[in-house]
Formats: C-alpha cells, structure tokens, sequence
C-alpha cells in the first residue's frame, strides 16, 4: 500500500489542477490526496470551476476551511504520512522576522495536531509571493517553455517567439521585479504599497511588453508586426498556471526561492520513512 499525504491548498485555479504533480516530482514515493480545493463545477462544453464557496480561499480563511476538514475526516486524515498545506503568501509576512515567522508556523502545526489528535508531520508549503515566482525561478521549463514550447502560442514564428521571450526577462527583471529581481520571494512592497506579482505579469505580457519592444530601436520590424498581432501572447491564470506547473522542476525553483520553498522542498524530498 503506497503511503499518502493529505494535501490541503490555495483555492486557485493552477493549484486546483496541477499541484499534485509538481509534489509528485518532489517525492515520487507517496500518493498526494488532495481535500482542499475538494469541489469543482463542471457543465457539459464548459471548462471545470472551483464553487464559489472556496474559489480565492487563502490565508486565515483558507486555514480556517482546513481545520474544518481536518475535524470532518479526522480518523481518515489521522492514517496519512503527513499533512501538507500549500498557500500564497502575497507578501504577508512583511516585516516579520525569522522568529515571528516560526511562531506563525508552528501554531499551524500545533493547530493542525489538535484537530488530528496526532503528531503527524506538517509540511507548510509557501509560494511567494505567488506561484508565479516559481515559473520565474525556472524560467525555461516556466514561461519560456509556455511560449515557445507548449503550443499555446500558435500565430507568431519561433524567431519571434524566442524574441519575444529575450525581451519580456528583461523586462520582468528590470520594469517588474525591479529591486527583488535577486530576492524574488520577498517581491511585492513597494512606495505606493502591495503590488501582486501576478497582476503586473499579466499586464507585462498582455500590452507592455509590445509596447517596449515597438519603441525600441533597430529591432525587426516582422518581429514587431507578429508581436502587435498576436491575439495568443497574454497570461491567464486559469488556462496557463497549469501548464507551467506541471512542468517546472521543483530543485531548480529551489535554487532561487530559498527562503519559504527550499526548506520545506528538502523536508518533503527526504521525509522520515
């Protein structure tokens, strides 16, 4: 009998479908039962919807649904190797310390122990900001492959294509990641306050980009001409976060999303037999 972990996580849409395979490349060794998104609308010609009851849940609301399902399957979770619970962060821990933050996590734990009445091991699992860093982190199985590879992008050449995605790094570094560019997990405080991660990528791809491309000079016109027609090349969270996840490779997001990622990676890819 294979051992499972309980799996519980952000109500989104690219966690819905595709968390459980990027865990999977992280230990292959155990089955990854997810009760949280637990709920999908589906009507015939439509794609699946999460109900509005969890879709969006995070932070102390998704924690809150947790520990309800936790009391609810008790004897059933109580049998699992580990409980894991993944979130996005969106910069919730912003002038914490290291110690603040362990006290935050460890009453998660306990919480979670007190509801099971067990001490099963408890992974805690933070994108952050958003899952989007980590498409960053390892950008040639992330965007670079959704839009070069994938076959999403359908009415632009792969000379413009690989164009397009020179400049739209650059320009994530530089116009949206700006001082986090080396320290992406710590991203999205600026002057004017929070800036999701995710909002500025889909603007980014959808009309700026384009914009900074055609201002440019010396560069192809034909690139140029592709790119301002191209009704393939934008972001959606729902139809692309999927892709990427179950592509990217969770060590390379390792190697540059140290700080929440890393350790919780390494606990989940060596777990105590």
């Amino acid at each position: 009998m294979v051992d499972r972990i309980a799996c519980f996580l952000t109500c989104g849409y690219t966690e819905a479908g595709a968390m459980q395979f990027f865990l999977k490349k992280m230990n292959d060794k155990y089955e990854y039962k997810q009760y949280l998104p637990n709920k999908t609308i589906k009507k015939k010609g439509d794609a699946k919807r999460l109900t509005p009851e969890i879709s969006g849940l995070t932070g102390e609301a998704l924690l809150e649904k947790i520990y309800k399902i936790l009391e609810k399957n008790k004897d059933e979770i109580s049998t699992c190797k580990a409980v894991l619970i993944e979130d996005d962060l969106d910069g919730r821990f912003y002038g914490w310390d290291d110690k603040r933050i362990k006290e935050y996590n460890d009453g998660i734990v306990d919480k979670v122990h007190e509801k099971l009445q067990n001490n099963v091991p408890v992974f805690i699992l933070y994108a952050s900001p958003e899952v989007e860093s980590w498409f960053i982190a390892d950008w040639s199985n992330g965007f670079q492959y959704l839009y070069s590879k994938s076959g999403v992008v359908t009415d632009i050449d792969q000379g413009t294509k690989i164009f397009f995605l020179h400049h739209l790094r650059d320009y994530i570094d530089k116009k949206v990641l700006k001082e986090y560019s080396k320290n992406i997990e710590e991203y999205g405080w600026f002057e004017d306050g929070y800036v999701k991660l995710s909002d500025r990528i889909i603007c980014a791809i959808q009309t700026e980009v384009k914009e900074y491309i055609g201002k440019l000079q010396g560069v192809n016109s034909a690139y140029v001409k592709q790119l301002k027609e191209s009704r393939d090349l934008y972001y959606s969270k729902k139809l692309h976060g999927d892709i990427m996840l179950r592509n990217i490779q969770p060590d390379i997001v390792a190697e540059k999303c140290r700080k929440y990622f890393a350790g919780t990676y390494n606990e989940i890819a060596y777990i105590k037999q």
